[in-house]
């Protein structure tokens, strides 16, 4: 079908039931799940709230740890926050903690 076709873009083994499977070598490898399903997709930027990990045998997109993290150097450090969150030292905060203070036009204290 069609629909499979487009999920399988990048793909080198693709299954009908859980899209890419493996991908292309400079292609980064994204899992989501929708209900009990996963589903594999080649992408060569992984989306907001992931960030890329190269391996030897595959690169995978990984869920950034914090939920109010919009992107992400490692699982860990934050690069940048969700509406509503300040930046500080690699984490985001509802406000910013004791001592600092918003830096004006961005989000970082």
């Amino acid at each position: 079908s069609a629909g499979l076709l487009e999920n399988c873009t990048g793909c080198v083994l693709c299954s009908e039931d859980n899209g890419c499977i493996t991908c292309h070598h400079r292609l980064f490898l994204l899992i989501w799940r929708d209900g009990i399903r996963q589903y594999g997709m080649c992408v060569h930027t992984c989306p907001p709230g992931y960030f890329g990990v190269r391996g030897l045998e595959v690169n995978r997109c990984t869920k950034c740890r914090s939920p109010s993290c919009e992107s992400c150097f490692s699982r860990d450090f934050c690069m940048k926050c969700k509406d509503k969150f300040y930046l500080y030292k690699g984490q985001c905060f509802r406000q910013c903690p004791p001592g600092t203070a918003a830096q004006p036009g961005t989000r970082e204290c």
